[in-house]
């Protein structure tokens, strides 16, 4: 991935004044005015079946409808690449998708609570360990929200818990699963806490100068312990026993690792970065079993299907390119995202659906048994994350978007509902 630098993440505020779109008047009493994000904390299923935007954006304030603004988006909005190259031949290889599926249905929108994006590559801080728990990141600050209760707390303070460091922790990744929560900075350092426990621990992925914290993910070893998979920018995937926080392996690649996925039979691992070829290795030795190609630019989203079969891969060419394990020589599809890079992908854990998350706007939901159907969920701002529910009942997204930044829930349609744990 990049360096850390300054990149024009532009807020759909900014946005709108470039097009010279009225803002709603906030000197107005509230009387007087329509009801907008200046004083909206919520958006119900019952708001949006009565015609309200589900981020709470009331277009009749603006001088440009939805539909213009959403033109203008298409049109205007830059996808960062690392290699500039002509997509003419790669987007021969996307499939046709029938797009108007609907999967997920809208549920609830917070807006008292938004996640926020550190490194503008990485969009994985936002997760779910329940039917109605989520944790999610704002400033060094982690965030539980629970969508029963309809309540909020800090789990972590990092302003306050940050080992006296001479740098501030900035989250860049989270994972949190199994009753750990682990947390990645931009400098190489970690956080850790059992989230039945008080105690916060502290310490040094790596002392690179280059040691970006890239992505964290959390799964069972084949021994039944508990272990983090944590990709870095110092061309290391590392492996963390989380009962003792002592790494247990090292694997080396030759550009910055993005993302590492491991295998749902724990003996393989995908590895993406800051290259087109994504490599498959061994859990074990970490010794490369096979290149995958095709991608075009760096690739930061990877992920397994739950039986195994299927590999998902997510690059800055504005593609996932789907692989099965049979026959890894070439990609058997290759999904395209509207606007920009597939920033993060996840299969629901029964293996029923595919989210892909573009760096804003959409979010893409497929039919992983056949790939030919898609819901998309059209939102503006950026989006910090995307995450099913264990369940698979339930899906959360997080969108940064300064103005419209919210936690948004939807439901899957014709499932229960059920009520999980409530961490209080």
């Amino acid at each position: 991935m990049s360096d850390l630098l300054d990149v024009d993440d532009i807020t759909m505020g900014e946005y709108m004044e470039e097009l010279d779109v009225e803002w709603p008047c906030s000197e107005n009493g509230p009387s007087e005015r329509k009801p907008s994000w200046f004083w909206l904390r919520e958006v119900t299923s019952q708001d949006a079946e009565n015609g309200m935007d589900v981020q709470g954006i009331t277009w009749d304030n603006f001088n440009v409808t939805r539909q213009r603004y959403r033109e203008l988006r298409l049109i205007d909005y830059k996808n960062y690449e690392n290699v500039p190259r002509s997509h003419d031949e790669i987007k021969k290889e996307i499939k046709p998708v029938q797009t108007d599926s609907q999967f997920y249905k809208f549920k609830y929108t917070t807006l008292s609570h938004k996640c926020s994006i550190v490194h503008f590559q990485l969009r994985n801080l936002l997760w779910a360990t329940g039917r109605n728990d989520v944790f999610y990141t704002y400033s060094s600050r982690i965030g539980y929200w629970n969508s029963i209760m309809k309540k909020n707390k800090v789990v972590l303070d990092l302003n306050y818990n940050n080992r006296n460091a001479e740098t501030p922790f900035e989250i860049s990744t989270i994972a949190c699963k199994d009753n750990y929560l682990l947390v990645g900075g931009l400098y190489g350092e970690y956080a850790c806490r059992r989230l039945d426990a008080d105690p916060i621990h502290f310490g040094t992925i790596t002392t690179d100068s280059n040691g970006i914290t890239n992505h964290m993910d959390i799964v069972e070893s084949r021994t039944g312990g508990i272990v983090a998979v944590i990709s870095s920018n110092d061309k290391k995937s590392r492996i963390m026993d989380l009962a003792t926080l002592k790494f247990i392996d090292t694997y080396d690649f030759q550009w910055p690792v993005n993302c590492t996925a491991v295998s749902p039979n724990k003996k393989l691992l995908c590895v993406v970065g800051d290259d087109t070829d994504t490599v498959i290795a061994s859990a074990d030795s970490g010794k490369n079993i096979a290149t995958l190609k095709g991608h075009i630019d760096y690739s930061f989203a990877c992920c397994w299907s739950p039986d195994g079969r299927i590999i998902a891969t997510g690059n800055q060419d504005k593609t996932t390119r789907l692989y099965d394990m049979r026959n890894l020589s070439k990609a058997f599809n290759v999904l395209g995202a509207k606007i920009g890079a597939v920033r993060s992908l996840h299969f629901s854990e029964d293996g029923r659906y595919l989210a892909m998350a573009e760096p804003a706007d959409f979010v893409h939901i497929f039919d992983a048994h056949t790939f030919d159907r898609s819901q998309v969920i059209d939102l503006f701002g950026e989006i910090a994350g995307v995450t099913f529910t264990p369940d698979t009942d339930g899906l959360y997204i997080a969108n940064a978007d300064e103005n419209y930044g919210c936690i948004l829930e939807y439901e899957r349609i014709h499932s229960a509902n059920h009520i999980g744990n409530i961490f209080l």
